[in-house]
Formats: C-alpha cells, structure tokens, sequence
C-alpha cells in the first residue's frame, strides 16, 4: 500500500495519525503495526513527520506549494479559526513578523479540547484559545494556494483585539489595525458582532472611532450600548487616568 499516495489522491496535504490510522484499518492492519510503518515511511522520507501526531506529505507531492503554518494549525485544532494577531497579519492589519499563530478553537465535539494550550512545531509556537461555542463566529473560509484555513474576518478581528491586545502586540498596535482597516470595515457587521460581545468592546470601539472621527452613524449605535460601569480602555494598562463620560471607559493607555 502507497499511503503518501492515496492521500495525495485524496487531496489531504496534512494529516494525522487517525486519519493514518482510518486508511490502514481497512487494510486489517493493526494500529500498532500502523506506528512501524509510519516510523519506516519517515525515515525513508515517505512523508514529512512535524510532530504533535502531524504528518504531511513530501514536498515533492506537495501541489500548490509548501505548508502553510496556518494549514498546519487547522489540523491541529481540528475545528476553530486563525485570529487574533494572526489574522491581523493575514488581513494586513500589522507589518510585525510573527513566529507564533494564535488559534481560536469552540469547545465542541470534534474539536481539540485538550487543556494545553501551547505547542510547538518546527519552528512555529502555536496559541490555542478555547471558547464556548455562543462566542464563537465571525470567522470566513480562505485558500491560501490549495489549503482551505478558516480566520476571523477583519470585524471579529478587530473587537478580539480590543477583548484581549496583548494576543495582538498590544493595545497600541490594536489601534494601528483600527486606522489600517478604516476603508474596509463593514460598519453593519461590526455593530452585529458588538452585540454578541462584552460591552465594554463595543465601547472601546466606539472610543476609537471617534479619535479617528469615522462611523459616525456607529458610533451612535455603540454608544446606545447600556452599561453603567466605568471599565478600562487597555485591559492590559493600570486602573488610573482620565474618564471619557461618553464612552463610560477609563483613558489608561
């Protein structure tokens, strides 16, 4: 049996050690056996071991081109979507290099709901953040050359930076993205997104757009948002500094 073959056939450029072990099992091979020839194949350089129980195929069988960290995240995970300051770069919100991909993933069945958080391969750390399926959306299915990856569209993106900037570089860099995608932020779709979240995101969002002095018609509908707490503006900043009435947060960037 030729399994970099069939999966090449198949059109699976990444897989996993269950998917190696489906293939097999209708061959009555056992999955013990299924390890041996898995080690045989890697030293033979059959296929590409990346570890975590991630394989790939050589790089000659490789159409479209060379894996992509984000492809490589998706097998990972499983179900979920490439966000934060990874979709950031993706949308070209941010010109930093990154070696890292942060992962949003659904607490669901079918996921990977492993309580790490963390792995490395190759040379790419991968961040996992887990949520509950409710807060889960905003997310779009993309090519990168032949491999499919779903990521967070550029609204999701941007409120997720809000939530939490130091999965994005920092709340100043989360600024930086807001005044990149001022041409194309989908006002309707924000304001969507911004109901299903904390309100404090929708008011941070509207403090920002305000700076920028763009939305105005958004800024009316964050605005209307009810809260009656005074919250940060940078959840990563200290709890001192000058009060926006307007927007109900603490100016502590």
């Amino acid at each position: 049996m030729n399994l970099t073959r069939i999966f090449a056939q198949q059109g699976r450029r990444i897989f996993s050690l269950e998917d190696v072990f489906e293939v097999l099992k209708e061959q009555n091979i056992s999955e013990s056996y299924s390890k041996k020839i898995l080690h045989m194949m890697g030293k033979r350089g059959d296929l590409q071991s990346l570890g975590k129980g991630l394989y790939a195929l050589p790089a000659e069988f490789l159409s479209g081109g060379p894996l992509h960290t984000f492809e490589i995240a998706m097998k990972l995970v499983k179900k979920g979507a490439i966000s934060h300051r990874s979709a950031m770069f993706f949308h070209n919100l941010t010109d930093q290099m990154m070696h890292s991909v942060y992962i949003t993933v659904p607490r669901c069945e079918g996921a990977n709901l492993s309580v790490r958080n963390q792995y490395k391969i190759q040379n790419t750390t991968f961040y996992i953040k887990r949520v509950d399926p409710e807060n889960f959306f905003g997310s779009k299915r993309y090519f990168l050359g032949e491999a499919s990856v779903w990521i967070t569209d550029i609204e999701k993106t941007l409120l997720d930076g809000l939530a939490e900037p130091k999965l994005c570089g920092g709340f100043r860099e989360v600024m930086h993205a807001f005044s990149e995608a001022v041409d194309k932020i989908n006002a309707n779709t924000l304001w969507g997104y911004a109901q299903k979240m904390p309100t404090v995101i929708g008011k941070r969002a509207g403090w920002v757009f305000e700076k920028m002095n763009c939305f105005p018609d958004l800024q009316v509908q964050l605005e209307s948002l009810p809260t009656k707490t005074i919250q940060k503006l940078n959840p990563m900043g200290p709890r001192r500094g000058i009060t926006h009435k307007r927007w109900m947060v603490m100016e502590n960037f």
